[in-house]
């Protein structure tokens, strides 16, 4: 007998799976595009700021344009960011990307119909480690903007996820030793 036709309800479920993780993809994808797009812009305006100085053109930045690293730290000139904030926003802005990635890497093998191997779990450590790692990268921004209510939940979510990851693990040593025995 083929399995399909034993667990009929599996093969729906499976495909339910790959619309799913395939819709995510592309919602992970134009979030990447999107985030492109910004980071473009502000490249952008910061070359045609840079070339007004340069020229003797002192026209302040509009009012309205607002660069934001977290909540308490809003700059209208890219030139007025501190490096120390430019520097830990960039690597926020990296781990977030990479975290975008993985996201991207598990929900590829989820459409592959992949779930409880060595890549999703590895996957998941890293994304715990990418959330907990953009969390202290927020909690550095806000302590130079002289912040004192700082939040705790993004390294809750973060070990949440690693220990997730972890009992996956466990699992999936504890079937392979299972599939081994006789």
């Amino acid at each position: 007998m083929n399995a399909s036709e034993i667990f009929p309800k599996a093969g729906s479920r499976l495909n339910r799976i790959k619309i799913v993780s395939r819709i995510f993809r592309v919602l992970i994808g134009v979030i990447v595009v999107m985030m492109m797009l910004m980071s473009a812009v502000f490249f952008l305006a910061s070359v045609i700021y840079l070339l007004r100085y340069v020229l003797g053109v002192h026209q302040p930045m509009p009012d309205t344009l607002h660069i934001s690293f977290s909540p308490h730290q809003a700059y209208t000139s890219p030139f007025a960011i501190p490096l120390s904030v430019f520097l830990v926003g960039a690597l926020q802005l990296c781990l977030g990307g990479f975290g975008l990635i993985l996201l991207n890497r598990l929900f590829t093998l989820y459409e592959r119909g992949v779930f409880f191997k060595k890549g999703n779990i590895r996957c998941l450590k890293f994304l715990g480690l990418v959330i907990t790692g953009i969390w202290l990268t927020q909690t550095i921004l806000e302590l130079m903007a002289h912040q004192n209510n700082l939040e705790a939940s993004g390294l809750v979510y973060g070990v949440l996820v690693i220990l997730i990851a972890w009992i996956m693990d466990e699992g999936r040593k504890i079937q392979e030793e299972q599939e081994l025995t006789v």
